[in-house]
This record gives structure tokens, C-alpha cells and sequence, in this order.
């Protein structure tokens, strides 16, 4: 099998398998599909929220420098590594 690598330019959306709910400012998701349980920290739940539909990882990480003093080489990196750990746990589509 061929392990999916995301880039800036791939479109991502969240899973249809999972059920989450946000606490506080952190999100809890649940996978129908592997049964697993995730939590997200308050950025990670802001990306979450982000790829609600479909777009480009450049377009995420745009909008996360508007909110955040970040500098852009380590929001791309930090990002599409984050972003990865999802894709490769099933919890995101990609085009």
C-alpha cells in the first residue's frame, strides 16, 4: 500500500467516519470506522475546524498566520506534520 504524503497543495477535508465535539478549546473526535479516540490541543483543534471542507493545506496554513505570530517556514512545517499523523491515522480526505 502507498502511503499518502501530504503537501501544500493537497486538498484535504475531514473524515465522514468520525464523531467529535469540541471541549472548551480542545476537540475530541471518535473514529466509527478503527474505534480509536483523539484529542486536540487548541491549534490543532483550530486546523481541525479549518479543513471542515475541502481545501488546500496553503490555504490553512494562510489563515493560521493571520491568528498566529508564527512564522511561516514553521507553520508549514508543524502543520503539514500534523496533518500528516491524520492522514495517515485515516482521519482525513484527500484529493
Amino acid at each position: 500500500m502507498t502511503k499518502i504524503v501530504v503537501t501544500l497543495q493537497s486538498v484535504i477535508a475531514q473524515s465522514p467516519d468520525l464523531v467529535g465535539t469540541k471541549i472548551e478549546d480542545h476537540t475530541a473526535l471518535l473514529s466509527i470506522t478503527n474505534g480509536a479516540y483523539y484529542s486536540l490541543d487548541p491549534v490543532a483543534s483550530r486546523i481541525w475546524q479549518l479543513v471542515e471542507q475541502p481545501r488546500t493545506v496553503a490555504a490553512v496554513v494562510d489563515e493560521l498566520l493571520k491568528e498566529y505570530a508564527v512564522e511561516r517556514a514553521q507553520c508549514e512545517a508543524h502543520t503539514l506534520a500534523f496533518l500528516q499523523q491524520l492522514a495517515d491515522a485515516d482521519l482525513l480526505l484527500l484529493n
